[in-house]
């Protein structure tokens, strides 16, 4: 992308402006240079600056070439979020439901008879709901096997895999997908994925479907029967206003669309900080799957939403009683392990060039005890 911009740039203003080298430098004359002296901070030595058409300094008026730029860089801009993701007619995200996509689960409970392997990426906030799972829930059958997110080595999707894991010669996630389907799979190459290991097959990549399959049978149970209702209603809420709400704010393409989903996400952090006021979890006083699925939001909202997304609402710091929440479910022995908080941010950083074009990452803490003020 920046080659193709360097190109155009070249092409349209190399007639108007001379190319400045960049180790040149225009001479300070003495009166200059007695001005400089008298103010503190301000060196006089000549720096080498990075490479400049200096269009801006030397080149024709702005008017000439600012309204293409402009325009060029907000296509090409467009173009790799619709890439990334759908988008309908006024720029609002479309999250991919599409069949292709979805392996719906082969079995209603996990066989203790199998061996399984969970794919899971540590910066995916699906994924993380079932590392949390996985602590609450432990299966001495069930393995995690983490994926490296890493578009440009993957040949479809974000996720390549260790050089040394259970699937010997395979790279990266689309080839286990392409292995256990006989090359049939023609959907996103998508994590977390359950694999039943045993059997060289794959249960499904829905985070949802495989919640319910490790909730089946355990000890805890996150989804108890008197409650399904209330459950269900609330993980589909604080999804649309929140977990999702958040991604609306970030890959939407029009102020109408972020807008709209800015309006979202407001009205789900004051319901949730309201809720949370006497409560301990979003269900009362036991944990539940609510708040497994919501957990990952949080970790992630301060330092990836609010900032690279541009979720509105400020820092989790200003509703205290979601903070509370955060807190409590971080000292859950074995939760501030289920993400590895600066990789996670770092990769949102690293990996959306489109809506961060220079790579550069925020600083942030170095795990979610740190970031909740929890020393766990």
């Amino acid at each position: 992308m920046r080659m193709i911009f360097t190109l155009l740039l070249l092409s349209s203003a190399s007639a108007f402006a001379p190319l400045v080298p960049p180790s040149k430098t225009t001479p300070i004359s003495r009166a200059t240079r007695t001005v400089l002296n008298d103010r503190p901070n301000i060196s006089t030595e000549k720096t080498k600056t990075q490479f400049s058409l200096n269009l801006l300094k030397n080149g024709p008026p702005q008017t000439l070439f600012l309204p293409f730029v402009k325009w060029f860089y907000k296509t090409l801009w467009q173009l790799m979020l619709n890439e990334l993701t759908p988008h309908d007619s006024e720029g609002r995200f479309l999250r991919d439901y599409s069949t292709s996509s979805y392996i719906p689960p082969s079995l209603t409970e996990l066989n203790s008879e199998s061996n399984y392997l969970v794919l899971l990426g540590n910066p995916c906030p699906w994924c993380h709901r079932i590392s949390i799972a996985l602590i609450l829930q432990p299966r001495s059958n069930v393995k995690i096997l983490k994926l490296q997110d890493n578009a440009s080595k993957a040949r479809k999707g974000g996720w390549i895999l260790p050089q040394t894991s259970e699937f010997p010669g395979v790279p990266d996630l689309k080839g286990v997908y392409d292995l256990l389907t006989d090359d049939e799979y023609q959907g996103r190459s998508t994590a977390p994925l359950l694999v039943d290991y045993t059997n060289m097959s794959i249960v499904t990549n829905e985070s949802n479907d495989i919640l319910k399959l490790l909730n089946a049978g355990s000890t805890l149970n996150l989804r108890p029967e008197s409650d399904i209702n209330e459950i269900e209603e609330l993980s589909s809420y604080y999804f649309d206003k929140l977990s999702n709400g958040c991604y609306r704010t970030g890959f939407c393409t029009s102020q109408i669309a972020y807008g709209e989903a800015c309006k979202d996400v407001i009205e789900g952090l004051t319901n949730l900080n309201e809720r949370l006021k006497d409560k301990e979890f979003i269900m009362g006083s036991e944990i539940t799957e609510v708040d497994v699925k919501l957990y990952p939001w949080v970790c992630r909202y301060d330092y990836v939403y609010s900032i690279l997304f541009k979720s509105p609402g400020g820092k989790i710091s200003n509703y205290p009683n979601i903070l509370s929440w955060a807190k409590g479910v971080t000292e859950i022995e074995g939760m501030k392990d289920t993400i590895d908080l600066r990789d996670a941010v770092g990769s949102y950083y690293r990996e959306l060039f489109m809506i961060n074009p220079g790579g550069i990452e925020v600083e942030c803490p170095r795990d979610v005890g740190e970031l909740f003020d929890v020393d766990c």
